[in-house]
């Protein structure tokens, strides 16, 4: 491990899958790994949590891999289960946080991958991460090549010529408790769509932004001496303060120099998902 670098940490959850656990682990060179399983000794869960565990091995001798794996008290009471929502949460707050505790928040970067694993555990993974917001970072991880393809898939996904898929039958719904989490506050996304805008025109300094925010009515309160039409100092603490401050502190820009900005790959995200309905007019 590099000194001074932060120590990574990647959780995630094992059921059937290998490669979307694996490679984001070399991926992100993680430090630690966190495994959840639900399995017993010798069924095929531990066979794919095993399989898991000796490819990080290979990969590197230096990764500390922790399993938590599901256990049961004298009258067969289940500590967690990763088909069960509210259990699996716990379990994966309990890791999050003894991770912040054990290493200090500036010093630990907590990736959450949401996307191997029992539906239960993706749904929890990603209200867990967005609760920890700032200090965890959920991640997918596609697939690019599928090992059933082609006629297997008609041999093991179909029944007398019918699709059936993985799941054959199903046990009754159960609705997930609900957590608040609130979206992003509409008047900084919207003044951040202008930043992009403004950083594309090559124009992006305190005094144009407030201007344009000021027209859009994204800031109100800015005032201008009338006998050269510079910004008050001021306000412009107060842009600063308001918004640049925020996209900073939420990764939406980084600097580049003194006075320059980029809008980040987060930024982007936040823009694609929220900038359309944030700006559209009511009748």
């Amino acid at each position: 491990m590099v000194s001074g670098r932060k120590d990574r940490v990647v959780i995630s959850c094992v059921t059937f899958e290998v490669a979307k656990i694996v490679e984001p682990i070399e991926y992100y060179e993680a430090t630690r790994v966190h495994l959840l399983s639900t399995s017993k000794e010798g069924d095929i869960y531990r066979e794919f949590l095993d399989e898991v565990c000796k490819q990080i091995g290979d990969y590197s001798k230096k990764t500390q891999i922790i399993k938590h794996i599901t256990q049961e008290d004298e009258n067969g009471e289940q500590d967690f289960n990763v088909s069960d929502f509210g259990s699996v949460m716990r379990e994966l707050l309990c890791i999050i946080q003894g991770e912040i505790d054990s290493c200090g928040e500036n010093n630990v970067e907590i990736f959450v991958n949401i996307s191997a694993g029992t539906s239960e555990y993706s749904a929890a993974s990603l209200i867990a991460s967005m609760m920890f917001h700032g200090q965890t970072i959920p991640f997918t991880v596609s697939s690019k090549e599928y090992s059933v393809s082609g006629d297997l898939v008609r041999k093991v996904y179909f029944e007398n010529g019918v699709p059936v898929g993985q799941t054959k039958s199903c046990r009754q719904p159960k609705a997930l408790s609900t957590y608040r989490i609130d979206k992003p506050e509409k008047d900084k996304v919207l003044a951040l769509a202008v930043m992009k805008e403004q950083i594309e025109k090559g124009d992006s300094c305190a005094a144009s932004m407030m201007n344009i925010l000021r027209e859009k009515n994204l800031f109100d309160d800015y005032s201008t001496r009338e006998y050269n039409n510079k910004p008050e100092q001021r306000d412009i603490m107060k842009y600063q303060r308001n918004y640049v401050d925020f996209w900073l502190d939420n990764r939406w820009v980084e600097k580049q120099s003194k006075r320059k900005y980029r809008i980040t790959e987060l930024g982007e995200e936040v823009l694609s998902i929220f900038e359309k309905s944030y700006s559209q007019k009511k009748e």
